[in-house]
């Protein structure tokens, strides 16, 4: 699989082009490797038992590459981090598990799949689709259960039961025996690898930098009721390697773009005020050389993107909105 199974089995590698012989399925699940929970589930999967040789071998492998990503939640989530960091990639997360619904949810649509026919005693392409493809979505239903029930509270996400994750994803009333259940088995005891120690970057609401007359400050600047995302977004920069964990630029090539659209992209989303209010003096409109001495000043001297911004703006706006559509973290800018 080419980048993550729960999408690639989608679109990539489809169930229905795979046509392997059922003893080249065989020698495939010679070669598994098992993979284990590092902690106690709070769901498991009652699913039909598989009897072909390619039901068993895509049931090991959503099974294992399920565990792969249940673990990795936990290690993400359970992370030494500051509120905010953590409520971001708690997000990250939530927003990667609902896309899996969605996805799934349209690939049953569009392919008109009946899913009941697993249930048959029937063994032909179709019911092995169905067959894959419905365990795909438990697993995919479980693993959002899973998030939501450890970590739901580092985040104003949506929350809902199993039984809604039929209605709102599937459009479907729940089966009267659901298929994620409530985990019935012994507690799990391992033993986790200590990790390295390693700096980890702290999301500031406010000026970092010494006051400079010349230039906004921060809650001059980021508009109030987009602080909060906006923090999360330099968590973002300093994932991306485009800040380090003191807040400075790093000078790599191809930064100072991703920067300057940074910028551009969040005038777009409206994070910053449109107008300055004083006592003594009119209304100022905020304008572009406000937003760029504000980075260069927030992220160092290295950072100023005035020339990369201006360009953006202007002349070089495909260039601008080709950067973003490529650019995932960018496009996702509200």
């Amino acid at each position: 699989m080419a980048k993550d199974l729960f999408i690639d089995l989608l679109y990539v590698e489809k169930v229905t082009d795979d046509k392997r012989t059922d003893n080249q399925f065989k020698e495939l699940l010679n070669g598994f490797k098992k993979e284990y929970p590092i902690t106690t589930p709070n769901y498991e999967i009652d699913f039909k038992k598989a009897y072909s040789n390619k039901r068993k071998y895509y049931f090991k492998l959503i099974e294992n590459d399920y565990i792969k990503k249940f673990n990795a939640i936990n290690d993400t989530l359970e992370a030494n981090s500051t509120p905010g960091h953590l409520s971001f990639l708690y997000d990250k997360e939530f927003n990667r598990i609902t896309n899996y619904l969605t996805q799934i949810s349209n690939y049953i649509s569009e392919n008109d799949l009946d899913e009941s026919l697993y249930l048959k005693p029937t063994n032909n392409d179709k019911s092995d689709e169905a067959y894959i493809i419905s365990f795909l979505k438990a697993n995919a239903m479980m693993l959002f259960m899973e998030l939501q029930e450890r970590f739901s509270d580092l985040s104003d996400t949506e929350i809902y039961t199993i039984e809604e994750l039929h209605e709102v994803f599937f459009n479907e009333e729940p089966p009267q025996e659901l298929v994620v259940k409530v985990y019935s088995g012994s507690e799990i005891k391992s033993v986790r690898k200590p990790k390295k120690q390693s700096s980890i970057f702290k999301a500031i609401q406010g000026d970092i930098r010494e006051d400079n007359s010349e230039v906004l400050s921060y809650n001059e600047l980021i508009d109030k009721t987009k602080q909060r995302e906006f923090s999360k977004l330099e968590v973002t920069l300093n994932e991306k390697g485009i800040i380090d964990d003191n807040y400075y630029f790093i000078k790599k090539r191809g930064n100072k773009k991703l920067l300057a659209a940074f910028m551009v992209k969040l005038t777009e989303a409206n994070y910053f005020t449109e107008r300055l209010f004083s006592e003594n003096n009119p209304p100022k409109k905020i304008e572009p050389k406000h937003i760029y001495k504000f980075f260069a000043h927030r992220y160092g001297p290295k950072s100023d993107a005035n020339k990369e911004y201006r360009n953006f703006l202007g002349t070089e706006k495909r260039a601008y909105q080709k950067l973003v559509d490529n650019t995932y973290w960018l496009d996702q800018i509200k």
